[in-house]
């Protein structure tokens, strides 16, 4: 017998009256085959539903946890007894936030605590049309994308450019229609001049015809070039701006669930192949639309038996790019996804190549290299064969037109019938009029990857924020810098929260100190903050004001961050410094520098402030690269700072060096400090101890060293470690 019938022998009562909490249904049977499970969630107990009517009770007496176990395409609700577990339900990922929500609900229940309340977030993210599941990170549906709107979109770019496409346009169907000139007027010298042997002012005046068409179309389509250039680059630029505003705006949540390397293809190549179509494609194919129903009417007038001849192999050219179209498509995709795996590898490779070096895996790259690169070759390989056998086939089919013309038109031209001069003319405009045909299946492709590279561009700029800025956002000038967490909850995976239940107050001008382990929080809870998340319950004010209620901008502008893995962009010291004051003078920038010790070590370089720190600044050394941020803080000016591991691997000196800078940009701002050395905090009016994601113990170091709990522990396992340290070094 289970712990749970034991359970239910003792107490059947435990199942009797109840209250309903919540009901959740789930999409999976217990043996994870398709069907329904009903989870009614019950103030004693969970009582499970299935298909065939049979109802199961798991009470909360006997419950220690409720968890959720990840699975490939979905997921399983475990709850923990203290003998066994006991599967309540399965589930595909679709459901994932409303289970996680259910979890948090049950845990409530079993440890007497107030019920989470519902949000957005926890429900299930489903399209409105067609409630399949929307991707992570974005409510646009891959199933219910529109192509004629993606395409009504991608022209909105093209409208403040629309005087210039108007006159390309314009250009481009004169010169479609003069094209269709130099074999009429070869008609005429054929079957006027040449055959008549009536050589003479005629023959003159047609020659110089053909001429001035020719030079009329070359200045037309040199003219026609130019402005496609110029409208082709500003609606790059438009595109390339707009792509990369779009993903300034997004919330750091979207980048933590996505390789960031992507995105420069997103903004580049994607932006091309949209530019590609706007410019080029419409244009292109308009004309070739245009000219083919051109060459058809000019055809059926010369001779409409004839025309209909040569038309026979027309519906066969069409019915077979359309049916090689999904093949192309589909192989397509997957030379662009053999490509982007390709440029992920080499963005990776690239940014981390001192990690790659300093552990000798130079080796391991390329193999890893030469693999995407295989299979990058192989499916171009299969892209542009598909391509060599389909051209030499389309060639079969009109050329069997050409035949038919040829054959007909010459017996007709023996019998009299037809002029050498209309079926010489005929045949000219038969090779015009398959020419684009052939190409309709690879028109198709092109229009298809543009689409499919809009698809991804939207995606970036129809994605929602996780941290959104208040449509009434509040301006806030200059703030006292009193900052208080009010039962503060959030987890980066909604079903495990890192941080539960956080209270906390702060004065203007207090220095906090945040200690406990690794994973405790403390990250977590400077990134809260700094608005980078918002909280899943609770909220935090700044002036009592909530985050959400304030402006991002100006909240930033009053936020400083020093991190322990300081991140330097690839320009000079100067440049580096005044990041956060693009307008700071060079004696702001001086005075910064030295407040945080680093004006001595810029000094001694060859250029000084206009050193150029190289890329991510490997120029410099961690302690360099430090006192460079520091400085940057103390440019900024923040009423609030946030020092995450600021003294993190350095020598002594150095360390040194950086706390006095850090003593003097603390001085008057409300600071929060996380620090690996808890020496280096002593001076902080407060710390916080944070363990397992709440707040266990805070106090002056005095204090907490006197309550011998963990704070206690974590100072006296250091001392411990430095001790053997000393040893060692000895």
């Amino acid at each position: 017998m289970s712990v749970l019938e034991q359970e239910l022998a003792k107490n059947p009562a435990s199942t009797g009256a109840s209250k309903t909490v919540l009901t959740v249904k789930t999409n999976l049977t217990e043996t994870g085959h398709p069907g329904e499970t009903v989870l009614d969630i019950r103030d004693n107990g969970v009582y499970i539903r299935t298909d065939n009517e049979q109802e199961r009770v798991v009470v909360f007496g006997i419950m220690k946890e409720v968890r959720i176990v990840a699975a490939i395409g979905g997921g399983v609700l475990i709850a923990d007894m203290e003998e066994e577990a006991v599967v309540l339900a399965r589930y595909t990922s679709v459901l994932n936030n409303q289970m996680s929500f259910a979890a948090k609900t049950m845990n409530a229940l079993i440890r007497s605590e107030d019920l989470p309340v519902m949000s957005s977030k926890d429900l299930p993210r489903l399209c409105g049309s067609c409630q399949s599941r929307l991707p992570e990170g974005t409510n646009l549906c891959p199933s219910c994308s529109n192509k004629g709107k993606i395409i009504v979109r991608l022209l909105r770019y093209a409208k403040p450019y629309k005087l210039q496409m108007v006159g390309a346009a314009l250009l481009m169907i004169v010169a479609t229609l003069m094209e269709l000139v130099p074999p009429y007027l070869t008609k005429v010298i054929v079957d006027d001049v040449l055959q008549p042997k009536s050589v003479g002012e005629m023959l003159l005046w047609l020659v110089i015809g053909l001429a001035g068409t020719r030079v009329m179309l070359t200045l037309m389509q040199t003219l026609r070039g130019y402005i496609g250039v110029w409208v082709g680059g500003k609606l790059m630029g438009d595109i390339r701006r707009d792509t990369y505003h779009s993903l300034m705006n997004l919330s750091l949540s979207f980048f933590d669930r996505r390789q960031t390397s992507q995105f420069i293809g997103r903004i580049n190549s994607d932006s091309e192949a949209m530019r590609q179509f706007l410019t080029d494609g419409i244009i292109w194919i308009t004309g070739q639309v245009l000219m083919l129903v051109a060459i058809i009417s000019v055809m059926v007038s010369l001779d409409w038996k004839l025309a209909l001849l040569a038309l026979l192999p027309t519906p066969l050219v069409l019915f077979a790019s359309m049916a090689i179209w999904p093949i192309i498509h589909k192989l397509w995709y997957k030379q662009w996804r053999a490509m982007n795996r390709i440029n992920m590898l080499v963005g990776d490779a690239l940014q981390g190549i001192r990690v790659v070096k300093a552990f000798g895996q130079e080796s391991s790259e390329r193999n890893r290299y030469g693999d995407a690169n295989e299979e990058l070759v192989k499916q171009g390989i299969r892209m542009e064969g598909i391509w060599s056998g389909v051209f030499p086939f389309f060639s079969l089919i009109t050329t069997s037109g050409a035949l038919l013309v040829w054959y007909y038109g010459g017996w007709d031209v023996v019998q009299g019938g037809l002029s050498l001069g209309t079926l010489i003319a005929f045949t000219v405009y038969l090779n015009m009029f398959f020419g684009p045909l052939q190409w309709f299946s690879q028109a198709m492709n092109w229009t298809s990857r543009a689409l499919a590279a809009a698809d991804r561009v939207f995606e970036i700029m129809d994605t929602p924020t996780d941290v959104p800025t208040s449509v009434n956002a509040r301006t806030i000038p200059r703030v006292e810098g009193s900052v208080e967490l009010v039962q503060v909850t959030y987890g980066y995976e909604k079903h495990h929260p890192v941080l539960k239940d956080i209270s906390l107050k702060v004065e203007p001008g207090e220095m906090i100190g945040l200690v406990g382990h690794s994973g405790a929080g403390k990250s977590t809870m400077i990134n809260m903050i700094c608005r980078f998340y918002d909280p899943d319950q609770g909220e935090i004010r700044v002036d009592g004001v909530a985050l959400k209620e304030i402006d991002q901008e100006d909240l930033r502008k009053q936020i400083g961050v020093v991190l322990q893995e300081t991140f330097l962009f690839d320009g000079t010291v100067a440049e580096n410094i005044a990041y956060s004051k693009p307008d700071a003078t060079p004696i702001e920038i001086m005075r910064a520098a030295k407040i945080a010790n680093a004006h001595d070590f810029i000094v001694r370089m060859p250029d000084g402030y206009d050193t150029r720190v190289g890329e991510r600044g490997h120029r410099l050394s961690g302690g360099e690269k430090q006192r460079i941020a520091i400085a940057r803080a103390i440019v900024h000016d923040p009423r609030i700072l946030i020092l995450d591991e600021a003294t993190a691997s350095v020598d002594t000196e150095t360390e040194r060096q950086i706390q006095e800078a850090i003593s003097r940009l603390v001085k008057g701002r409300t600071t929060f400090a996380i620090a690996h050395r808890l020496s280096t905090l002593r001076n902080a009016d407060r710390l916080v101890v944070l363990d397992k994601g709440k707040i266990a113990e805070i106090g002056t170091h005095d204090e907490l060293i006197e309550q011998q709990g963990i704070y206690y522990k974590l100072v006296e396992a250091q001392k411990e470690m430095s001790k053997i340290r000393g040893v060692e070094a000895g």
